[in-house]
């Protein structure tokens, strides 16, 4: 194996550089806002803390967009954004890699200080690295054998980032990566107080500083989110306009689905990702409301219901850690009948933690669960349950069965499953309760306090799987069913327990990444298919193909991989 291994490194030996940069080919217009639904404020502003896409989404306008080493395309290319160029990634004498990043002179942060290769330095090394900053991007930054990279300032616009050991990934996630002002988040290392930095109360006290295209400036909780173009944004549009075109950006706080479906209509919102059952209706209607409507094939994340394996009731744990439970579970979601009331037939089964839409994905492999709620009886009794002369379903000590399913209200396709699920469990004698609450309340519980019992929620996703360590590594940031309790200081040691098969889960996102040869890294992507399929931490629901509805004012609109209608939000514009 290491013989192939440092063959195929060998191919990485190259010079990488573009002329152009994303957005460079635009024209537009100034002025104008966007406003974009969303159905929860912000949680934080501080990448290293947030966990949430509604904190994350807005971190993303003042950090992503253009204020990364690198940027993506919508068909997955590489190009360059604050790093002008780069060489490598490539081997050295020593058997580790190095990229060397050339930065682009004359780029400003957003309050008009200088970006150097200090605050690139600073970042990965005083904030991602340091390991009194607790972060999810660090679990991903990891090599095989635990190596976090090190940036070494060259000049104030060249630096070397180095790996003690090769890494698959190391210019995907190096080159992605948020970078943080140092002229102002600095003391807050020194301090040991970063996990306080950038909370929500920065917006309206002006203090948000970055290198994206819109900087957040006020906040009203349950209202929205507003945003101003960034006056330093280093980007310009062929025609030597500045980027972005449009002066305002809103995220506008909607309570639900229905809501939200609804402001699209009236025109209130400019974007919109119409849920299965609305796809016709915004289709043939595109004429009446002056909109774009468009399906693409399956999306990228996940859904699923998942359980809380460190509950503090003991009965609780037994029942979530058995395997039998959970596939017993798994045969009670209906998953056609999700597809066709809550998708009007626009999803697909999922049944990996790998998207279908993914390169990685292996139907052969996975295991599967049609709904089959005599499969469900039989798993159980496997498992060690039976049913009293009530049919309520005891265990194997004689402890009926009961617990609570909860999700994020307001996202009425989480709260149908929700329904459906919760229904065909109750046929199978469990003590259900379905109770949908405040999606960030929610996120807080589970993976701060570790009061829950089940939970339906979804994860962003990627092309590429490894992106999901800080989720299946066991020591993960989120890795919500088995917190272990070096993260999560409500979980017991004592009552801690990690199977087997999250070992092999574990060894797998660990040594992939040494891994270059496509075919190899497919096998090693197969392998963990099978084995969480089988076990099923995650019951996964459907997958939802890509919609998108947005209105003809909007212009320069072209749909990305990953970021949908936003991935060029610098070079949007309105009529």
């Amino acid at each position: 194996m290491r013989k192939v291994l440092v063959t195929l490194f060998l191919s990485l030996l190259v010079i990488s550089s573009f002329a152009a940069y994303l957005g460079e080919d635009a024209t537009g217009k100034k002025g104008g806002t966007l406003t974009v639904g969303t159905l929860s404020g912000p949680r934080t502003l501080n990448d290293t803390v947030s966990k949430e896409t509604s904190s994350s989404d807005v971190i993303s306008m003042f950090m992503g967009y253009g204020g990364t080493l690198v940027e993506m395309d919508e068909n997955g290319k590489f190009f360059p954004a604050i790093a002008e160029k780069w060489d490598g990634p490539r081997l050295t004498k020593d058997g580790g890699m190095e990229i060397i990043w050339y930065l682009r002179k004359g780029v400003k942060w957003s309050d008009g200080k200088p970006f150097t290769a200090d605050d690139l330095v600073f970042t990965l090394n005083d904030i991602y690295t340091n390991p009194d900053v607790p972060s999810s991007f660090k679990d991903i930054l990891e090599s095989t054998n635990g190596y976090l990279p090190k940036a070494t300032k060259i000049n104030d616009y060249t630096v070397r980032v180095y790996y003690a050991e090769p890494f698959r990934l190391a210019f995907r996630y190096v080159g992605g990566m948020y970078i943080f002002p140092k002229h102002i988040a600095e003391s807050w290392v020194k301090n040991k107080k970063f996990a306080e930095f950038w909370t929500v109360d920065s917006i309206n006290k002006k203090e948000i500083v970055g290198l994206g295209p819109f900087i957040p400036v006020e906040y009203v909780p349950d209202q929205y989110v507003r945003f101003t173009a960034n006056p330093n944004y280093w980007k310009k549009d062929k025609n030597g306009t500045q980027l972005p075109y449009l002066k305002e950006y809103i995220y506008k706080i909607i309570s639900s689905q229905d809501a939200m479906k609804l402001a699209f209509e009236k025109g209130e919102i400019d974007i919109y990702a119409p849920r299965g059952t609305e796809f016709s209706y915004f289709k043939e209607n595109e004429k009446k409301f002056n909109i774009t409507v468009l399906s693409y094939g399956p999306a990228y994340g996940t859904q699923f219901i998942t359980f809380n394996w460190n509950n503090k009731d003991e009965a609780k744990r037994d029942w979530f850690r058995n395997v039998h439970f959970r596939k017993a579970v798994a045969y009670a979601m209906d998953k056609k009948k999700i597809i066709d009331t809550l998708y009007n037939g626009l999803a697909i089964e999922q049944w990996s933690p790998v998207s279908m839409a993914s390169p990685y994905y292996n139907e052969k492999v996975v295991a599967k669960y049609p709904y089959d709620l005599n499969k469900s009886k039989a798993e159980l009794k496997l498992g060690g349950f039976t049913w009293d002369k009530n049919g309520r379903l005891l265990d194997s000590k004689g402890r009926p069965v009961k617990f609570i399913i909860e999700t994020n209200a307001g996202n009425k396709v989480r709260e149908g499953v929700g329904n459906i699920l919760t229904a065909a469990l109750k046929q199978l004698g469990m003590d259900i309760t379905f109770v949908p609450g405040d999606f960030n309340t929610m996120i807080n519980r589970m993976l701060n306090v570790g009061d829950w019992d089940a939970i339906i929620i979804g994860l962003t996703g990627s092309d590429e799987p490894q992106g999901g360590n800080n989720v299946w590594s066991i020591d993960g940031s989120l890795h919500f069913w088995n917190l272990s309790p070096e993260v999560a200081d409500w979980v017991d040691p004592k009552t801690y327990v990690v199977p087997e098969f999250e070992k092999q889960i574990d060894k797998i996102f660990k040594e992939n990444v040494r891994i270059l040869d496509d075919n190899v890294v497919k096998d090693y992507w197969a392998q963990c298919q099978k084995i969480t399929s089988e076990n099923i931490p995650l019951i996964y629901t459907v997958n939802s193909l890509r919609l998108y509805a947005w209105t003809n004012s909007l212009k320069n609109v072209r749909i990305g991989l990953l970021q949908g209608t936003l991935w060029n939000a610098d070079w949007l514009y309105k009529e």
